[in-house]
């Protein structure tokens, strides 16, 4: 059995887009990395946006239960929830094309109450609202440190074109430059620390460091992809027990050929 025969036998990705490619110089174009950057950048954002919506919303519709206007409040904030979940299902079709595991429906009920509790029973409203709310803070600031570094070293390649046009100020004396440390009276004076580009070796030597620091952080970035979209995949459908029972079951047997008489 292969390695995504197990993959697809446990319920794991098999991750075709995200993959991690043993040479650097395919890594960096295969379209993991840039659908990997696109996927943290837009996580980022929405991050922000439904950790603040849904957080408000929950805690609106618990705290007005006490005078029963919070009850039908909690039922839209289930299906808000779910909605958000489809939508981060779509998102995450930028580093899983295939898709993720269809969603279960709500149990069906009749009247108000039973509806309320179907609802907030439903396994996707409940992971939804603990994706939302405890792990969107880790997971913004996990993408955010991951992805700004990755933009710094994309830019650091770019350094022999731009690095004359950026102002520094030294005790008053304006010269141009990039500066990579701590330069209190400037580059050749005492109490340097750091790189300071001024010339275009040194910037041609900043952009040799800034591609090697690319070539290894791909990886890192598609890992935190992987991580991200690990998370959205719990939510919408977690492992199966009986995943690899079922698989058995499912595929032909040696003895489920048909005989030819």
């Amino acid at each position: 059995m292969n390695t995504e025969d197990m993959a697809s036998l446990y319920g794991t990705p098999i991750w075709t887009r995200l993959r991690m490619y043993r040479n650097p110089i395919r890594m960096l174009f295969s379209a993991g990395v840039w659908a990997s950057a696109w996927y943290l950048l837009s996580s980022m954002i929405l991050c922000i946006v439904l950790f603040s919506v849904v957080t408000s919303i929950t805690i609106t519709s618990a705290a007005l239960v006490i005078i029963w206007a919070g009850l039908p409040l909690l039922i839209g904030s289930a299906y808000f929830i779910r909605g958000c979940v489809v939508m981060e299902r779509g998102r995450a079709r930028a580093v899983i094309p295939e898709g993720l595991p269809a969603m279960t429906p709500v149990a069906s009920a009749e009247g108000f109450f039973p509806t309320l509790k179907a609802v907030w029973k439903d396994r996707i409203t409940q992971r939804g609202l603990a994706h939302f709310t405890l792990l969107a803070i880790p997971l913004l600031v996990l993408d955010a440190v991951v992805w700004t570094i990755w933009v710094a070293f994309l830019g650091a390649i770019s350094v022999p074109i731009w690095y004359r046009y950026i102002p520094q100020t030294f005790d008053g004396q304006q010269m141009h430059g990039l500066a990579f440390g701590y330069f209190p009276h400037g580059p050749h004076h005492k109490g340097a620390i750091g790189y300071f580009v001024d010339s275009d070796l040194s910037a041609a030597v900043a952009a040799v460091i800034g591609l090697v620091l690319l070539l290894a952080w791909n990886y890192v970035l598609v890992a935190t992809a992987r991580v991200h979209a690990s998370t959205v995949r719990s939510v919408v459908a977690g492992r199966d027990p009986m995943a690899a029972a079922r698989r058995v079951l499912d595929n032909p047997g040696p003895l489920s050929s048909p005989t030819t008489i």
